[in-house]
């Protein structure tokens, strides 16, 4: 058997339905796990307009619908929804990023992120929700589902895995507030590959189950609703431990950027996968920076390639904020 056909036994091929999902101009707004934020970031890297997690990582469905409640209303926070632990204010549905000493302060950085995530998803071309996990946290006094415990013990919390019809309902209020913001936007699901072992290997395999088989329900009466595989990508086409970080819960960086080049491949047409590739070009052109005797050449190198780039594509409106 030839060497590439007996290794391609070593592997399942994920097949992807090609969609059409972005162009040049496209914006992109990404919201849910810490995978969300690694496909964003790599957009934006190349100059595609993205925003995401405007309350932080978020994981379970349930709170990401939350969030986006509070968005498509414009909801104002004030001292009174926060919650203080160990000398400073936290927001119990924001990622634990959202905290300070002040309530009036964090009041005023929540209430930005609100008005500048309803500015930026009432212009989008597409929303991409992460969720994680179907397990949540729920505080015992007051009774709410959080974001986030914010290290407070976990005497205070009680958790369990939604069921399946919570996590439809969730999505379905997930897509009902993005539509209320912007009734043209296209919605992409994709559930994170990383693992939530604290939680247990099989708790792990339970909540990520409940979140495939709610959104496909919730597809069968939406099929509009996009789907990304990146979870399957990693479980049965990578499935290896190499493909993860040390911890072997994430997805190392080579597993990351290769769902992130699979996602191009799969979501663009030909032309804006071309320029995705162009610009990773330059930007490792950019990144391997000589020796101060080569310094010279290495910067007309760069500079050169970027006109390069802008003269291939003139219609191109935003640009990579290193490039300025």
């Amino acid at each position: 058997m030839p060497s590439e056909l007996l290794k391609s036994k070593q592997s399942t091929h994920f097949p992807i339905t090609p969609i059409n999902a972005g162009d040049l101009n496209s914006r992109y707004f990404f919201m849910g796990s810490c995978f969300s934020e690694n496909m964003a970031s790599r957009l934006e890297m190349t100059g595609m307009s993205c925003y995401s997690n405007p309350f932080g990582i978020l994981y379970n469905p349930y709170s990401i619908a939350a969030a986006l409640e509070k968005v498509a209303s414009e909801y104002r926070y004030s001292a009174h929804d926060f919650t203080y632990h160990a000398g400073e204010f936290h927001s119990m549905q924001h990622h634990g990023s959202f905290k300070d000493r002040d309530a009036d302060s964090l009041a005023v950085k929540i209430n930005n992120a609100i008005e500048k995530a309803h500015e930026f998803i009432a212009a989008a071309d597409i929303a991409i929700i992460t969720p994680g996990t179907a397990k949540i946290w729920q505080m015992r006094e007051p009774s709410i589902i959080v974001g986030n415990c914010h290290k407070i013990p976990n005497h205070e919390f009680n958790t369990r895995i939604l069921s399946d019809t919570e996590v439809q309902k969730a999505i379905i209020d997930t897509i009902y507030n993005l539509r209320l913001i912007n009734p043209g936007i296209k919605i992409m699901y994709t559930i994170s590959p990383v693992k939530h072992l604290r939680e247990g290997i099989q708790e792990n395999l339970i909540s990520k189950s409940r979140l495939i088989s709610a959104l496909a329900a919730v597809r069968t009466e939406h099929p509009e609703i996009l789907y990304f595989p990146a979870y399957e990508i990693v479980t049965e086409e990578l499935r290896d431990h190499r493909y993860y970080a040390e911890d072997l819960a994430h997805p190392s960086e080579w597993a990351i950027q290769y769902i992130f080049q699979r996602f191009c491949e799969s979501s663009m047409p030909p032309k804006t996968l071309e320029y995705i590739t162009e610009t990773w070009n330059w930007l490792r052109l950019k990144r391997h920076r000589p020796g101060a005797e080569n310094n010279d050449i290495w910067m007309k190198q760069c500079s050169d390639a970027l006109e390069q780039l802008k003269k291939r594509w003139p219609e191109k409106q935003l640009w990579p904020a290193e490039w300025h």
